[in-house]
Formats: C-alpha cells, structure tokens, sequence
C-alpha cells in the first residue's frame, strides 16, 4: 500500500526556499524566504520550503508555484490540488520533475476562499503538503454612506458600524475587502448602492479601516 505522509520543514533537514508568486497581479507583500535549518539528521523523506509573495489573486489570473524537493530527488508528479465539495481536485500538475525541481501555474476562475496544496508523487509513495488558502477577489466599485438610521437587515448605523451594502447578497454575508496594504472582513448590513457601477457602498467604519475615499476601486472576495 501506498503510504501518505506530510510535506513539512523537519528539523534537521536541508531546506531550499522555492518561490510561490503572482504571475500577472500585484504583489501584496515582498517574499519571505524559509531559513535554511541545520543539515544534520535528514529524514530522507521529501520536503518542500515556500516563500510567499501574496496569497491574495484577482480572479483570472495565473498564480504560479515553482520550488524543489528536499532532498534533491526526481520525483514522477508534483500536483497542486484544488479542495471542493467532493474531495481534492488536481488543478496543475508537473511530470517528472528533475532533481526535485517543478513549477506549477493555476488560473483561479471562482471568487473567495481555496483551499490547496501539493502533492508530490515518488518511488517511495505520496506526499501531502499542509493546506494553504488563497483569497481570490475581483475588482469592484465602492462608494459610502452614513452613518445613521437603521439598515435593511435590522443593524443601527452608527459611526463605529463596520459592513458594506450590496445589492444581492443576503444580509450576514461576510465579505473580505482590500485596498492597498489593508484588509478587512465585514459583514453585509443593507442593500445598495443604486447607482450604475457601484457594487458596494461602506459604511463610515468601513471606509475609515481600509483608509479608502469618496468613491474607490477595492478588491473584494465576493
């Protein structure tokens, strides 16, 4: 039987930083390389070291993994999978990956939360990374409004309020918003805006937390 075990930085094996970037979208943050751990005592097991640039992608666009094993083996499928309602999905796959190395491109086509990973296909069995999460957002129009009154799902608006409105999403739906450096995750508390373009309006809170102005492109994961 073919045994699982996990892809993990253990102590005392030889870890190579591989790059995990954006390809085509603007990065979030700068890389973040692994810190190579003593070379004593290696496991022999394969192991994979990322970098991140963002795990933030706009919808469309290509995120790209590329890295090597640990050790240095060549390796018959590294596969980035993709979890769904059914289980895990193969979205990219690299074949015979060369003295460890591979890279692997996935075009994100739904908005929100993924769940990845990677797996690696040896001689000696297969290989599961620990699960990462990408956010994938699209760009949308906001402007806001308020505070005061109460909204259509029943929230008084105060100046502290923090939520957007939105048109069809059911009120309680929280939504992660970026713009720049900041990211917030707000509830919907209302219904609007009413003007061509616009797909979301924040409250006062909301706009202050993201530092946004009068009318402002964000990213939004919904």
């Amino acid at each position: 039987m073919i045994s699982r075990k996990l892809i993990a930085p253990l102590a005392g094996a030889i870890v190579v930083p591989c790059a995990v970037g954006l390809a085509g979208a603007a990065a979030a943050s700068s890389p973040t390389a692994a810190s190579p751990a003593p070379a004593s005592g290696a496991t022999g097991e394969p192991l994979v070291a990322t970098s991140t640039l963002s795990r933030d992608v706009l919808l469309g666009k290509r995120l790209t993994v590329a890295g090597a094993l640990v050790p240095a083996i060549a390796a018959e499928t590294v596969a980035l999978q993709e979890r769904g309602r059914y289980g895990w999905t193969v979205v990219a796959r690299a074949e015979d990956a060369i003295a460890g190395s591979f890279a692997l491109q996935f075009r994100p086509r739904r908005l929100g939360l993924h769940s990845m990973r990677l797996q690696v296909s040896i001689a000696g069995g297969v290989y599961n990374s620990p699960t990462t999460r990408v956010n994938v957002f699209h760009k949308v129009l906001a402007s806001w409004y308020g505070p005061g009154g109460t909204t259509a799902c029943g929230e008084t608006l105060t100046a502290t309020t923090l939520g957007v409105a939105n048109k069809t999403l059911p009120c309680g739906t929280l939504v992660t918003l970026r713009y720049r450096h900041r990211v917030l995750r707000v509830p919907v508390i209302d219904r609007g805006p009413y003007v061509t373009g616009r797909e979301y309006d924040l409250t006062w809170a909301t706009k202050e937390a993201l530092g946004a102005g009068d009318l402002t492109v964000l990213w939004a994961n919904r």
